[in-house]
Formats: structure tokens, C-alpha cells, sequence
């Protein structure tokens, strides 16, 4: 990973709060836990007919602790490239703070766009959903393991398909309610309809002994002033 300079300071980044005030909908999000933080929130939108764009998805990122009481504790800690390491131990002037913050926690493991929100959309069942959120995560997270395509992310071994859903069950603000499963190697995964939303849940199965599996709505922050 390169750090490349540029003339000017690059723009802060979204943040989960303001991806949170700006979507359409609540956000879903894993239940507050020690083991966890919101580190990056990702968009994607369309537009009809050449009318104005529409926000559908937000993705939260997650870092991982495998010991949240003591985070310089070594064993919460992957091994990094030596410019990522330069750039986290010397940030670049340009950099805004958001993203300094970021790099922080890239000496964590990170669940990448684990929680999905979709605002629903005609023709795509909660499978296809997730389906195809499934194969983003899992060809950004598992590209060695799973031989992708080159210049082709999501084109590898094994990709999940939406005719393979199964009935399962995720906890919801505090409730077992039904949902989906789609059965992968790398990612536990679950899509459950919300009412207005869609939440897809795609978490890498090797840190789920420190995770709670377990979905809440993210209130929308407080406006101040």
C-alpha cells in the first residue's frame, strides 16, 4: 500500500456518524461490545431515469480485539507492510485527521463492511442481497485463499450463490428473529429483512470467538447546536 503526496490536504473521509445522518434509513450495526469498534463507513448509489442519485447501501468496517483491556497487547495486533507501519508512526501533514485516526486502527484485525444496510429494491430478494455483498467481502478480505480472477475481486473459488440461501436465525435488538443463511468457508453470513432495510451480515469466521453476533439499529447522532 502506498501513501501517495499530492498538492494539497486530501478531504476527510465519512465517517460511521455522518454516513448514519445521511442515510435514508437507521443504520444496522453489531450490538456494543468490548471487542469491537466502527472504524469506516462505505456508500454506494444509483440514479433513475438520469434523476438525481439515491443513497441504498451503507457498509460499516469493524477493528477486532482479542484483548479489548489492552490493546498494545501484541496478540490484538497484525503484521503490517513497512510503509503502511512508516505511515501509521509518521502521518503525512496532508493527511486530514480523520484519516490519521484510521490508520490507527489498521494495526487491528478489521471485519471489513461486516454490516450492510440496503434499502430495499425492486427485483432483489434478501439472498441476492446478500449473495452479492458476500462476494465483495470475500474477495477483498480472502483474495489469497480463495485464487480470484487478477483485476477481478470478486471473481474466485467457491462464490457465493443466492440459490444456496438456507433458513437461519440472527438476534435483533434483543430478539431471535428469522432470517437467511448462505453456507461459505471464510464469512458467516446472514441477511434479515428489517422493515424499511435490509441487513446483511458478513463476518469472517476465524474472529467470531470474540464477536457477539448480534444486530441493533444505530440511532442517528444528536445534531449539535
Amino acid at each position: 500500500m502506498e501513501f501517495a503526496e499530492h498538492d494539497g490536504p486530501l478531504p476527510e473521509p465519512p465517517t460511521v456518524d455522518s454516513v448514519s445522518a445521511e442515510f435514508p434509513v437507521l443504520l444496522a450495526t453489531l450490538v456494543p461490545q468490548p471487542s469491537i469498534r466502527e472504524i469506516a463507513a462505505s456508500t454506494t448509489s444509483s440514479s433513475r431515469n438520469g434523476g438525481p442519485f439515491h443513497l441504498e447501501t451503507a457498509s460499516i468496517t469493524y477493528a477486532i480485539f482479542w484483548n479489548p483491556d489492552d490493546l498494545d497487547d501484541p496478540v490484538n495486533h497484525v503484521e503490517l507492510p513497512a510503509d503502511v507501519r512508516a505511515a501509521i508512526a509518521d502521518p503525512s501533514p496532508r493527511l486530514p485527521a480523520g484519516v490519521v485516526d484510521w490508520l490507527q486502527w489498521m494495526r487491528f484485525p478489521s471485519a471489513y463492511e461486516a454490516v450492510q444496510t440496503v434499502v430495499p429494491r425492486d427485483g432483489r430478494s434478501i439472498a441476492d442481497e446478500l449473495a452479492l455483498h458476500m462476494r465483495n467481502v470475500v474477495g477483498n478480505s480472502f483474495r489469497k485463499q480463495r485464487d480470484p480472477t487478477p483485476h477481478e475481486p470478486d471473481t474466485f473459488v467457491d462464490p457465493p450463490s443466492a440459490a444456496d440461501a438456507v433458513d437461519a436465525s440472527v438476534v435483533v435488538e434483543g430478539e431471535v428473529v428469522g432470517c437467511i443463511g448462505i453456507d461459505d468457508e471464510h464469512v458467516l453470513a446472514l441477511g434479515v429483512g428489517l422493515g424499511d432495510a435490509i441487513a446483511l451480515l458478513v463476518l469472517p469466521k476465524h474472529l467470531l470467538p470474540v464477536l457477539r453476533v448480534e444486530l441493533v439499529r444505530r440511532p442517528r447522532p444528536v445534531a449539535v447546536g
